[in-house]
Formats: C-alpha cells, structure tokens, sequence
C-alpha cells in the first residue's frame, strides 16, 4: 500500500493525470498494466474533461482498476448477468473518499484541499490563469499528487498487495509526510 501511495505521488507530480496516475500505481503495485486502459483514461482526469464537474480522477482510475479486475465481461453482459464485485469494491473507495474529503467530485476534493476549485479547461481551451494559480498553491506540488497517492494506497488496501520493488521511490514523501504538507498548503490559501 506504502508503494502505490508513492507511485501514485510521484506519477501526478511528474506527469499529471489523477485518472492514470491511480491507474498506473495500483496496476503496477498488483503487476498488471493495461496500456489501452491506460490511454482511455486521460480523458478522465480533472473531474472529466478537466472541468472539475465531476467524480476526482484518482477515484475514476481506481474504479477502473477494480474493473480491470472484478469487472463484467462481455459475455456476461451479452446473457445479461450481472456482477456487482466492482462496485462493491467501488463502494468502499467512496466511503473513504467521502470520510477523508466529504465528496469524491474532484471540485469538492480540490476545495477540501486547498480552500478553493480549478476548471483547468474551458471552451476547449486551457485556462492559463486558472491552472497557473492551482500551481502555485501547491495544486500539482502536493495536493493532487496526495490524492492520488492516497486514492491508489487506498485501492489497493481494497484489492490485495502484491508489490513491485523496480522504482526508486526514495525522495517520495510517505503519505503522513505528504498529508502535513497538504494541511500546510490549506493554511495557506
């Protein structure tokens, strides 16, 4: 759980993307990637189309994750059975997100971060403003890495551990020391 937290961290403060940062951390961690998964889920990432509007991203990728590998195959769908292994596991990823958050809407869990909400794209556009701002109160530094770390340490405390040991992970905060840096960044705003 420990390294999909860092993975999870190091993968949004390098390379953004909530959705497949989660992703790629607890597919990593349970050593099973999936590269088309992977790409689909870029449009996920800041609430959906970068609107904030809706679910976090680190919370869709954990999601898919769960149906990567609980989730129904088409052959269950053709005969039309249904498999609620997913969800349930879905379920509990909620609840923490709920308890630690109060949301799992990625403005909710932005404003539960830094006192405030980015939509990072709008009319099609980047909003240079908006993202420069989330920037510079830690947006990309701290918080959003912190969710995600969280979102993949939680999921795979949900799933099972079976851990990787091929990333040097060692200047990546641990969650507790990456939970007193975002509470410093909220004191900020």
């Amino acid at each position: 759980m420990d390294l999909a937290f860092k993975l999870g961290f190091e993968s949004e403060k390098n390379r953004l993307s909530c959705s497949q940062s989660s992703f790629h951390a607890i597919t990593t961690v349970l050593g099973y990637k999936n590269a088309q998964i992977f790409k689909s889920l870029l449009a996920l990432q800041g609430g959906g189309a970068d609107s904030g509007l809706n679910s976090c991203g680190a919370f869709c990728g954990s999601l898919v994750a769960f149906g990567l590998f609980f989730g129904r195959d088409y052959a269950m769908w053709q005969r039309g059975e249904m498999d609620l292994k997913a969800t349930q596991l879905g379920e509990k990823l909620l609840d923490r997100f709920h308890e630690k958050y109060g949301s799992a809407v990625c403005k909710d869990v932005q404003t539960s971060c830094l006192g405030f909400a980015t939509r990072f794209v709008k009319n099609g556009e980047l909003d240079q403003a908006a993202f420069d701002n989330f920037e510079k109160h830690g947006g990309h530094e701290i918080a959003a890495p912190t969710v995600v770390g969280r979102a993949a340490y939680w999921a795979v405390d949900i799933l099972w551990d079976e851990l990787p040991g091929d990333l040097d992970l060692s200047g990546i905060p641990s969650k507790e020391e990456a939970d007193k840096m975002l509470a410093g960044l909220k004191s900020k705003s």
